[in-house]
């Protein structure tokens, strides 16, 4: 599942890189954003740091953590021993559906007006809404666990396959938050 959401971020990232289309990337959408409202840059800098603290501990291992009840996808719940995982399983066609318009809403965005960030607004909030907030809240308050991990918990999986995994993740994190902080870093105008 966290592969469709990268490959919703790494497509425009790599067109960006080769140019092979005028599309906007994570980067400078975010960017835009905060061009435009200041206190943007402070959220985007204090949410990396804050997944980087809470990555630590869940890419050294994967602990148990008793002072809050967490679903066995590595969702934080009020409700611990109640969390039910099935039924949920229309959840992640309804998600691959969801991108999949918001990816031609934003290409027809874009083509209708070029220059626009409308469609990268829709494609990235469709993003973070469906794979973070929506199975966040659906834990947290009704006890329902999505049929696919949290970002770090995949993580922490992948490296038990690939053991460099965490420091690979650790450093794009610093990079991305020097990047975003600082846009256009390494890029000047």
């Amino acid at each position: 599942m966290w592969g469709l959401a990268a490959a919703a971020i790494a497509g425009p990232e790599l067109a960006a890189v080769f140019r092979a289309g005028d599309w906007p990337t994570i980067s400078s959408t975010v960017g835009h954003l905060a061009d435009a409202h200041a206190w943007v840059r402070l959220i985007v800098v204090a949410v990396i740091v804050l997944l980087g603290y809470y990555a630590i501990p869940q890419l050294n291992a994967l602990p148990p953590v008793t002072d809050r009840a967490v679903t066995p996808g590595g969702r934080t719940t009020r409700y611990g021993e109640l969390v039910r995982a099935g039924g949920l399983g229309g959840y992640l066609v309804l998600a691959a559906a969801a991108l999949i318009a918001a990816a031609v809403f934003a290409g027809a965005a874009r083509h209708v007006h070029p220059g626009t960030y409308s469609g990268a607004y829709v494609l990235y909030g469709a993003v973070a809404l469906l794979w973070v907030v929506v199975p966040s809240l659906l834990a947290y308050f009704w006890s329902r666990d999505v049929p696919f991990p949290t970002l770090f918990r995949t993580v922490a999986y992948l490296e038990l396959r690939i053991p460099a995994a965490a420091a690979i993740v650790l450093t794009g994190l610093v990079i991305l938050l020097l990047h975003l902080a600082f846009y256009p870093w390494p890029r000047m105008p």
